[in-house]
């Protein structure tokens, strides 16, 4: 600098705002999640040098407007999702709170909120989803109730709650939204509900939808994440090829955007196609290298689920103590994080690597909790618990005949609805395999169009 030249301004918190708007848009997450910091410290700073709530209130507004804030907050919470720091922005979000007074600006910080916690603990979001959407109904903002009430059946899903997921997408399509990000939200919600209710073409519908809105909007995150929605359900319907397709245009596009829980996620589903189109070894390559987020708890437990699993399916030396290992860490972090929809299939691979290893007293405690919770799971966790049933329980043992006669009738009743039922009974390898087991795939099956 030349002698003379005026000092650089710091920027204001504003500005920092729109920089890391910049950066997001960009696909660098990491730069947006500095600049927000700076940001949300200065906010804090100006909080605690006024002291009381009141003092801090118009200690904050004198540096920042409310506007600048509800968008510092959300911006904020859009690149601890990409990074994975949930919890520093929910303690910030905690200190902002006392001092904010406008209700939109509440609204939008109890929105971003259960946002974060969403990733972290499915009951926390359902505790707070209340307080959150009265304060988007008082202030008529559906873009945010439609947001709270998507996050919530997201929750709710995850949680195995299928009542409470049904009641919670009703509420947001009865919303009149007027924008299309309220739109996409409730359709969140129903694509959450429906596939909670193993309604799988309906998910699959609102999923592409979803994606459609998303591709409006330019939300590149969200189309990743919608894609990855196509994906899992792809695999449901026994379309492993079309599943694959999605979860590899899923993390292509999360990449760029930086999002490293979308992209982990997409690598898990292109495994698990990988694997149904016959390739486990291959699927299970690419299962043991994606990464572990500690960050992202649900994530790692997704992924133990799958690698669990597919160990089993391989069934090669080795395989069903690596299974126990990952089916034991995943439990652990369901336990923990209150995913109650894994659980069935979490147990019914314990089980089943307990019996492998010739330990019935553990191979049959763990069939008991893979029943017991197979009332608060999508409905395919049913067919992991008949799998692990023929493999616990002798050929005599009553239980287990009526578990895979159960098993065969619930697998063709729900093929009946399917618009292909022959891919639901063949390229769905758990479905398959209990057709086997109970005297083979019917030859009739129709192909879908």
């Amino acid at each position: 600098m030349e002698p003379g030249d005026a000092t650089p301004r710091d920027p204001s918190v504003v500005d920092l705002v729109t920089d890391a708007e910049a950066a997001l848009g960009r696909g660098d997450p990491a730069a947006a999640f500095v600049d927000l910091g700076r940001a949300g410290d200065r906010v804090l700073a100006a909080a605690a040098a006024a002291g009381a709530a009141g003092g801090a209130g118009a200690a904050i507004a004198a540096i920042v407007t409310d506007d600048g804030l509800g968008r510092l907050a959300t911006a904020y919470a859009t690149a601890a999702r990409h990074v994975g720091d949930h919890d520093r922005v929910i303690a910030w979000i905690e200190q902002i709170l006392p001092a904010a007074v406008e209700p939109r600006l509440i609204a939008t910080l109890l929105r971003a909120r259960i946002w974060l916690w969403s990733r972290l603990d499915t009951q926390r979001v359902l505790d707070l989803e209340p307080e959150a959407r009265a304060a988007a109904e008082a202030v008529g903002d559906d873009e945010t109730l439609a947001s709270v009430l998507a996050t919530a059946a997201f929750a709710a899903y995850r949680r195995g709650d299928v009542r409470r997921c049904k009641s919670l997408a009703e509420r947001a399509s009865a919303l009149a939204t007027t924008s299309h990000a309220a739109h996409y939200q409730a359709v969140r919600a129903q694509l959450f509900a429906a596939t909670a209710a193993g309604e799988l073409e309906a998910t699959l519908a609102h999923s592409m939808k979803a994606r459609a809105l998303a591709r409006g909007l330019g939300r590149t995150s969200d189309i990743a994440n919608e894609s990855n929605n196509l994906a899992e359900t792809y695999l449901e319907l026994g379309q492993p090829y079309e599943a694959r397709a999605c979860a590899e245009t899923a993390a292509k596009l999360s990449r760029e955007v930086g999002h490293v829980a979308n992209e982990a996620t997409a690598r898990v589903f292109s495994a698990m196609a990988t694997a149904e189109a016959g390739d486990i070894d291959g699927a299970l390559e690419q299962l043991a290298a994606v990464p572990e987020l500690e960050q992202y708890p649900l994530v790692v437990i997704d992924t133990a689920c799958a690698h669990a699993y597919w160990l089993l399916e391989r069934g090669a030396a080795g395989d069903a103590a690596r299974a126990r290992e990952r089916a034991a860490a995943g439990l652990a972090l369901a336990e923990r994080t209150g995913t109650a929809h894994r659980l069935t299939a979490l147990h019914a691979s314990l089980a089943r690597a307990h019996a492998r290893e010739a330990d019935d007293v553990a191979a049959r405690e763990q069939l008991e909790h893979a029943r017991r919770g197979s009332d608060r799971v999508e409905p395919s966790a049913h067919s992991l618990l008949a799998l692990a049933a023929a493999e616990v329980l002798a050929a005599s043992d009553t239980a287990r005949s009526v578990i895979l006669g159960a098993a065969r009738v619930r697998i063709l009743r729900t093929a009946a609805r399917r618009e292909d039922p022959h891919a639901f009974c063949v390229n769905v390898r758990h479905n398959r395999r209990l057709l086997e087991l109970t005297g083979g795939v019917p030859a009739d099956l129709p192909h879908g169009s």
